[in-house]
């Protein structure tokens, strides 16, 4: 059973593979040291908003990571 599963599984990732490995890399803005400094010191009282960029931050380290 496991191995019918493990199989499926593989055979539906197969399918994606395609897909991703054609698409465009998206742009990663640069923003100042100065400017990355006042965000931080901002970010501090919204800890919502610090989540969502932590998660942004690492989608910027995949993007850089697979486009050169």
């Amino acid at each position: 059973m496991k191995l019918l599963l493990m199989l499926a599984a593989t055979a539906l990732l197969i399918g994606c593979a395609p897909v991703v490995s054609n698409r465009p890399c998206p742009r990663v803005t640069e923003f100042p040291p100065e400017l990355q400094k006042q965000a931080a010191l901002e970010l501090e009282r919204a800890a919502a908003l610090t989540q969502m960029m932590n998660a942004m931050a690492v989608d910027r380290a995949f993007n850089r990571a697979i486009c050169e």
